[in-house]
């Protein structure tokens, strides 16, 4: 900005401050021009000012009343929100505590039937290593036929069991996506 930009915006200001203060004045009722003023007796001037006073006055005081309470209503709310919010919030503990104890439950069983599982009998052992070397000499294609059938644990089993990593190879890209992503899954 200029000098004479900031020279004029101040002169504008001046000027149009008193005009704008004086139009609020008797827009609020504050001040007001009276034409042919009369003598009366001071008396009368008194209680006119004071009627007006305590009428605006009751009028303001019952508008600050209305708005208190409202102010108290709307506090009186948020207090019984923020109280159903705590218990709420508390419920919502109970319930995360109980689901960790429920969890915690879930993981001793699964971690004992793993150890269960994790445990066979040296007949089931037997049985796997025949069939992991009858899967071996088999063509990859039959096997993987046949393997499509069994379930995930027993083939991750015959497939641990089996020496010749090709042939694992070739059965596994012959199995179904979603059954060779299972059976890398359980493969250990």
């Amino acid at each position: 900005m200029r000098k004479g930009d900031i020279i004029a915006i101040a002169l504008v200001t001046l000027i149009t401050f008193p005009l704008l203060y004086v139009a609020m004045l008797f827009a609020t009722g504050t001040l007001r021009v009276e034409y042919g003023f009369q003598k009366q007796d001071e008396e009368q001037v008194v209680k006119v000012e004071e009627v007006r006073h305590s009428a605006r006055r009751d009028s303001l005081s019952a508008q600050n009343t209305k708005i208190f309470e409202a102010i108290r209503q709307e506090r009186a709310d948020l207090a019984r929100e923020q109280e159903r919010l705590t218990e709420q919030y508390a419920r919502l503990e109970m319930l995360q505590a109980e689901i960790e104890s429920k969890r915690g439950e879930l993981v001793k069983e699964r971690t004992q039937l793993e150890s269960k599982l994790a445990v066979l009998p040296e007949e089931e052992v037997a049985r796997i290593r025949k069939l992991a070397k009858i899967y071996e000499a088999m063509k990859p294609g039959e096997a993987a036929a046949i393997m499509e059938t069994l379930t995930d644990s027993q083939v991750a089993q015959i497939l641990s069991r089996m020496s010749d990593d090709r042939q694992k190879a070739r059965i596994m890209s012959l199995l179904s996506k979603e059954k060779a992503a299972r059976i890398n899954r359980l493969i250990k």
